[in-house]
């Protein structure tokens, strides 16, 4: 089930180098807002389209062309074109995801899917879920110290995730571009399930503090006996602290309770402090 970061990050590397494909890039962005875990989370993918350009696409490996990787050419990998993925997507999405329009940028085609919840319960619930819906994973596989976790302790907040899990919550996905519209045939034996997308962005904010890790092209970076490459994300776990403090609603609540505990000895005790007042 536990994947090898560094073996699916190769392969992907060798398929872009001999095949000219560029593997969908997957960013993740996750807000919590509220001190019982409420926010939102995005998953975007970004797929460049040849199609979208008279001029080759330059391989961002080779950003000079001067190392022989060819252009990127992905639409020819996907029946229908790039933009099919939308469909799939929304005729495959559970009801709780929100399938966005498809934006284009440049020669940049994005896919956004959105989901809200009003507490962590409800988004472990919604987790789980897409964890379910992968044909080879269950939610029941991972741990308790495998999942993510949110405490509270004073005034802050903090959301901890393992990264594995966050692959299998977009394996459903993954796996059903894979097997119902990619087309493989004239890159068999190159190409796997696992290297045509990559967890390219994540980005986690809490209250007013965000982690990020973004992609960036490393021109030292050293690959397939070349240097320059993309770099993606390389955390096993996110975890990031924020300020959530109770609400004003929690705070008198809190109060309420600890004059209803005291109750006739608050008063008893209120009443001593009287008589014992000077006149």
């Amino acid at each position: 089930m536990k994947r090898n970061v560094l073996t699916v990050l190769f392969a992907f590397l060798v398929v872009v180098t001999l095949t000219g494909c560029w593997a969908g890039e997957i960013g993740v962005e996750t807000e919590f807002n509220a001190r019982d875990g409420a926010g939102t989370r995005s998953f975007v993918l970004d797929i460049m389209d040849d199609t979208l350009s008279v001029d080759p696409i330059i391989n961002p490996d080779d950003p000079d062309g001067t190392e022989g990787k060819g252009p990127v050419i992905n639409s020819t990998h996907i029946e229908g074109g790039i933009s099919a993925i939308q469909t799939w997507l929304e005729e495959n999405a559970p009801d709780f995801i929100t399938v966005e329009p498809m934006t284009t940028t440049g020669v940049h085609r994005y896919f956004t899917l959105t989901f809200a919840f009003a507490d962590f319960d409800e988004f472990l619930e919604k987790y789980a879920a897409l964890v379910d819906l992968s044909p080879t994973m269950a939610w029941a596989d991972f741990a308790a110290n495998e999942r993510p976790t949110w405490t509270c302790e004073g005034g802050s907040c903090t959301f901890t995730e393992p990264r594995e899990i966050l692959e299998a919550s977009m394996d459903w996905a993954i796996d059903g571009i894979w097997n119902d519209i990619y087309i493989e045939a004239d890159l068999a034996g190159w190409v796997t399930k696992d290297s045509i997308s990559v967890l390219a962005n994540y980005t986690l904010t809490v209250g007013e503090e965000t982690f990020e890790e973004l992609q960036h092209y490393d021109p030292l970076a050293v690959g397939d006996a070349e240097t320059g490459l993309t770099i993606y994300v390389e955390s096993t776990s996110f975890t990031e602290t924020g300020a959530l403090p109770m609400s004003t609603i929690a705070v008198v609540g809190i109060v309420a309770g600890c004059i209803a505990v005291l109750g006739g000895g608050g008063a008893a005790v209120y009443f001593l402090i009287l008589k014992k007042k000077p006149v």
